[in-house]
């Protein structure tokens, strides 16, 4: 029977280079603790303004990242399916063993 060597390939194709685009992104970065524009004091209000740069960075780089790593991840899936197209076509054309 071809099912048992057609899932051994499967198996092994998906397993080559799965590891190859995996990146890290680390945490999320934590929301930023906005004021109450009604009732902050104008001490608060520049305090907040302030860190908003850094957490804006912040998020900006870690959306960066995950679009990077999808972006990869879809690559991945079409080099796998390519191939896995192509070892199907491979493996039909092979006389039954």
């Amino acid at each position: 029977m071809k099912l048992i060597p057609a899932i051994a390939i499967a198996v092994a194709v998906l397993a080559v280079g799965s590891t190859g685009y995996a990146k890290d992104c680390g945490a999320r970065p934590p929301r930023l603790a906005l004021p109450n524009g009604a009732t902050a004091s104008d001490d608060v209000m520049k305090a907040t303004q302030g860190k908003f740069p850094t957490y804006a960075a912040a998020v900006n780089t870690y959306r960066k990242c995950l679009i990077d790593e999808v972006k990869a991840a879809g690559d991945e899936y079409e080099q796998v399916a390519g191939d896995w197209k192509n070892q199907q076509d491979i493996f039909s054309k092979t006389p039954a063993k």
